[in-house]
């Protein structure tokens, strides 16, 4: 993860915009006490797809209970998944 003051992002922007875009990691920008993360497009979709999905109680309650029922032992081998 990178770190940088709001001034060396704004004398450095395109250099900082294409390294997080090449290596996939965050950058954070301060300045002062305050500050903000520049993450690529396609991690901040994620993040708002799992967001979405961890908000969805029908679906956290399916996957809690698709752990305990691994915790338990209780798998079933599929080989066709058309058959489902």
């Amino acid at each position: 993860m990178q770190i940088t003051t709001i001034s060396g992002f704004r004398a450095n922007i395109k250099q900082y915009y294409d390294n997080v875009l090449i290596t996939e990691e965050p950058l954070i920008i301060t300045k002062g006490d305050n500050g903000a993360v520049l993450i690529p497009l396609k991690e901040y979709n994620a993040l708002q797809r799992r967001l979405e999905f961890l908000s969805n109680t029908p679906a956290m309650r399916d996957l809690k209970e698709a752990i305990n029922q691994m915790a338990a032992g209780q798998l079933i081998e599929v080989t066709d998944i058309d058959a489902l």
